[in-house]
């Protein structure tokens, strides 16, 4: 290379180098906007349960349960109980009037006022934390680390009246997510080490889907029926998975659609779908926020266009993974807070 040669090349590197320079001092990223209808509460803490009861907001955390005024959040007790919740576990109520919570250490049954009433561990039940609880008419159903079981209540009170493992029915010991279609029972694996998805029981035997049958990723992190004839499946972990719809035809359920980022969804790890009160969907992710859509029939739309929330918008955090409708507002229990989501315009 001569010298004419070199000096242009330098030049041409200085010039490029100035211009980045001069780029970073006049251009200045947007402020990202901060929604109003957004205050976080117990910032920093693990939120991996939450119920309304009508008078008082039920927060599952790693700490405890807490009860929060259901509308402004603030506490009012903490339940004597050695109770924790880290990762996954859920809080419901049976016919009863029982609250039920999911824990580290098993599954505990409380009266309104927070009293504990009833425990049970293992091996009354599959050991391990309770990933998730179904509250039906005729009992509960529980999965865990290591299998799933059904409680039912007779005149002697509450008891485990069957329990499921890989051995009579389900593809993986753990359970993360357990939904209710008509008359079958959907139990989703987690931790999945070898089919995972989801195994469907029903009268008529059990069906199962998973990667094979199209679903992007065999932990299954969310189910959430959209009638009898059509379901919408979270899976995923990190940054692998989507959105599916499973639809129910005469050979029984398929895989008829899924979703990416590149359809619209924020991230590929669907964490919680929620549906509220006025038909809205509600799409949580592992680490890229929530996006709302205003109906499910949205999904149509490809991108997907809808509301995006996340931690610079004023979330408690990008991961989302419990949602419970109060009369004024929506909480949203993440890995790093609670959120209180105001139902404004």
């Amino acid at each position: 290379m001569n010298r004419k040669n070199l000096i242009i090349l330098i030049l041409f590197f200085l010039i490029m180098i100035g211009a980045g320079i001069a780029y970073r001092f006049l251009y200045t990223e947007p402020e990202p906007e901060i929604m109003d209808n957004l205050e976080v509460v117990f910032p920093g803490a693990e939120i991996s349960a939450l119920f309304d009861d009508g008078d008082f907001l039920w927060v599952g955390t790693a700490d405890g349960i807490y009860l929060l005024g259901r509308d402004t959040g603030e506490i009012r007790r903490k339940l004597d109980s050695d109770i924790q919740m880290i990762y996954a576990a859920m809080i419901v109520q049976t016919n009863d009037g029982l609250i039920w919570a999911g824990h580290d250490a098993g599954l505990s049954a409380f009266d309104k006022a927070g009293t504990e009433m009833l425990r049970f561990r293992k091996p009354e039940i599959p050991g391990g934390r309770v990933n998730t609880i179904l509250a039906a008419d005729e009992g509960l159903w529980i999965g865990t680390q290591e299998g799933a079981a059904f409680l039912e209540k007779d005149d002697s009170g509450w008891k485990v009246s069957e329990i499921l493992t890989q051995k009579n029915g389900l593809t993986e010991e753990v359970v993360q997510v357990i939904a209710r279609v008509e008359e079958e029972i959907w139990f989703g694996a987690y931790l999945a080490q070898d089919k995972g998805g989801i195994s469907i029981r029903s009268e008529g035997g059990w069906q199962y889907l998973s990667t094979e049958e199209g679903i992007p990723h065999r932990y299954i992190n969310a189910i959430l029926p959209l009638s009898d004839q059509k379901v919408l499946i979270g899976s995923g972990q990190l940054i692998y998975g989507g959105l599916s719809l499973a639809e129910k035809s005469g050979e029984g359920w398929k895989i008829t659609e899924n979703w990416n980022q590149e359809d619209g969804i924020p991230g590929m790890k669907v964490r919680c779908l929620f549906l509220d009160s006025t038909g809205r969907l509600w799409i949580t992710t592992e680490a890229d926020g929530i996006l709302i859509l205003d109906s499910p029939d949205r999904l149509d739309e490809r991108p997907l266009k809808g509301i995006l929330a996340k931690q610079e918008n004023g979330l408690a955090d990008d991961e989302v993974k419990c949602i419970v409708e109060c009369d004024n507002c929506f909480w949203l229990g993440g890995k790093y807070g609670l959120t209180r989501f105001g139902k404004g315009e």
